[in-house]
């Protein structure tokens, strides 16, 4: 919820200062913001698979920092990730932009010459804006390359039934080697960790009204409410009730 909120900020901000529509979504489709878009505009990206054609540009050359789709007349949009690190966190789509001033479609004119500073003004935002509860290392902590990014991951993909046999094909390491790497850097197994995630970021829900505690475990990667139950009660000391009582609900 946290990363989302972030999210919805830079995007603000970048809408303020360009007047160029954005949206972010997650990778699996779920959209985090909508900032700048009409039904006109809204009626373009889905008639145009925009959404998915970005996906595609991602899954054929994932290390890419800018990626390009075009729409109808001529008009363009940029998608890049939305953490500078770490694309499994979500995508930003900048646009419609067109190359031409006269466009009947009326949207923005922003030369192709531009799409590089547009990017790099989201970077720009994203570091200015208040951003401490985005840490997801130790101030003090310093981790290898491999560990470094199963923990962009894990934090990107917590909701997801990920595996230990995913993260290891992830960093295209033995699964032996990793387990043993990830338990000597961090002091945790893998289930450990990813588990004391999800406890972390269900408390952000439990904080909230208007969801069930059933719900809260779905959406952070548990298959049932009760082995969340046991998992909370063994990480927070409470069951996620008492900790839901203990903040005002």
């Amino acid at each position: 919820m946290l990363f989302n909120n972030h999210a919805r900020e830079v995007a603000e901000a970048f809408f303020t200062i360009t007047n160029i529509p954005i949206k972010s979504f997650r990778l699996d489709g779920n959209q985090i913001s909508s900032i700048g878009y009409n039904r006109k505009l809204e009626g373009i990206f889905e008639d145009y698979n925009i959404f998915e054609k970005a996906m595609l540009e991602v899954k054929r050359e994932e290390k890419k920092t800018l990626y390009m789709v075009f729409g109808p007349e001529e008009i363009y949009y940029l998608a890049c990730s939305i953490c500078p690190k770490n694309i499994h966190r979500g995508i930003f789509i900048i646009g419609p932009c067109s190359n031409y001033k006269n466009n009947d479609l009326r949207v923005p004119y922003k030369p192709l010459s531009t799409k590089s500073y547009l990017v790099s003004l989201i970077r720009i935002i994203w570091k200015e804006c208040p951003n401490k509860h985005l840490q997801v290392l130790e101030e003090n902590k310093i981790y290898s390359l491999h560990i470094k990014k199963a923990i962009d991951y894990i934090d990107a993909r917590y909701a997801d039934n990920i595996t230990l046999s995913n993260v290891s094909s992830y960093l295209n390491i033995n699964k032996s080697y990793f387990c043993s790497l990830f338990k000597k850097e961090t002091g945790k197994t893998f289930t450990e960790f990813l588990n004391e995630k999800r406890i972390e970021k269900s408390k952000e829900l439990l904080a909230q009204e208007g969801l069930s505690i059933l719900d809260i475990a779905l959406m952070v990667g548990f298959n049932n409410q009760n082995y969340y139950n046991i998992i909370f009660k063994k990480i927070a000391n409470k069951t996620p009730l008492e900790f839901r009582q203990s903040v005002g609900f």
